[in-house]
């Protein structure tokens, strides 16, 4: 007999459930997390390095007892390299229920489902894209990105590289004409002018060269950089492009027209492309470089991890980024118990947790991320078997660089 007290109990039990976080009221499945990558075209060696790397964070965390009682499962999809391949998953996946994202790298990309998060609800970690326009003009609460400015890492380099080497005064720039590269060129040119500046002394910067984004046939371009009477190049190709670019290079012999070669942030899937044939010396800014990180269980795990899986003992540096953006997710449901993004943001604002790549925490203004910078130095060795080694490492503090939070707005 339904009588009043068990209608009073049963309502009770039916606001509880609606009221309750959403994770909570789903314990008996997975706790599903999105990550859109570039798994095609030209951008695809990164988008394996970030699906790696989460996928590597997943099985750790499930193996650990998963978050909250809950194992965690990963839905991929490819963007296809492309802002409608974006978006098609971005719809596919919001379809479905998740709320947890991970996106990256590529910022047209990451651009195209920005406008989309508040309105699904979603929580998203960009994994990796240094663009401004991600945490100031298109800024939006529901995106973290666990990445690194342009002024932040390039404005380092460009420090960096100002103050080891004063004796390089004029400069050749490369680059592929997209916007995102335009600010990494412009960065690493603005903190290499200052600091020479700061030190009394002037540096010419050539206009940059440009090759087309997705091309087959740099030897133009390489051509006229070899031409250019510069004492330093700064080469802003990425992915698939830099590759090509570095293979292709060869026969013009950079490293004896150059006295400084610098790449923006290949690092060593340059070396790995190009073995015995590597350039002699080359720099590059890296995000996560395993052998350099001190004391950090976080680091040492996942290195492991993936040198079990791939049998490579030297991860790309999107490894241990996609790693941290999926162990943010998960520590910000952690002290939530939710998914949805009304409980999580504040949560996320305030973490502070060690990744693979250091300290994560976030800068609450405009989610921007302020981790530590790491430089490397690497090249042609006839001692070692892979036939390159890595000679020099430098660690700056990203804060000193970070650039002013403008949420909303463009960065003047």
């Amino acid at each position: 007999m339904l009588n009043r007290r068990n209608l009073l109990l049963g309502s009770a039990m039916a606001l509880g459930a609606v009221s309750m976080p959403a994770v909570l009221r789903a314990q008996s499945g997975p706790l599903r997390i999105g990550l859109i990558t570039t798994l095609s075209g030209p951008g695809q060696v990164y988008g394996q390095y970030i699906k790696d790397g989460a996928e590597l964070a997943v099985a750790r965390i499930n193996a650990e007892g998963g978050v909250n009682g809950q194992q965690i499962e990963l839905v991929v999809r490819d963007d296809k390299n492309s802002p409608d391949g974006a978006l098609a998953a971005f719809r596919e996946l919001t379809g479905n229920g998740i709320k947890l994202f991970a996106q990256g790298t590529f910022t047209a990309n990451v651009l195209a489902t920005l406008p989309l998060l508040q309105e699904n609800d979603v929580t998203m970690l960009v994994v990796g894209s240094s663009a401004l326009a991600i945490t100031h003009e298109h800024y939006t609460p529901h995106m973290f990105r666990l990445g690194y400015s342009a002024p932040m890492c390039f404005g380092g380099y460009g420090h960096l590289m100002a103050e080891r080497f004063p004796e390089i005064e004029n400069w050749a720039l490369l680059r592929s004409d997209v916007q995102a590269l335009a600010d990494i060129t412009n960065a690493f040119s603005g903190g290499l002018v200052k600091k020479a500046e700061a030190d009394g002394r002037k540096v010419n910067l050539q206009d940059p060269i440009l090759v087309p984004y997705n091309g087959a046939d740099f030897r133009n371009q390489i051509s006229r950089v070899s031409n250019s009477g510069a004492d330093g190049l700064f080469n802003c190709l990425q992915g698939a492009d830099a590759i090509s670019y570095y293979k292709q290079a060869r026969s013009f012999q950079l490293d004896k027209r150059f006295k400084l070669l610098c790449d923006s942030a290949n690092e060593l899937t340059i070396a790995k492309a190009l073995g015995k044939n590597m350039l002699e010396s080359t720099w590059s800014w890296t995000a996560w470089y395993p052998q350099a990180m001190k004391d950090n269980a976080a680091s040492d795990a996942l290195h492991k991890a993936y040198t079990e899986l791939r049998n490579d003992p030297y991860p790309n540096w999107y490894v241990g980024v996609a790693h941290d953006c999926i162990a943010t997710l998960v520590e910000g449901v952690k002290a939530t118990s939710s998914n949805a993004s009304a409980d999580l943001i504040p949560a996320i604002e305030k973490l502070s947790f060690q990744g693979a790549t250091g300290n994560v925490t976030f800068r609450p203004e405009d989610h921007g991320f302020a981790g530590d910078l790491t430089y490397i130095r690497f090249g042609r060795s006839e001692s070692s078997d892979t036939g390159w080694e890595v000679f020099d490492t430098v660690q700056m503090a990203g804060a000193d660089f970070l650039e002013p939070a403008t949420p909303g707005k463009p960065l003047q």
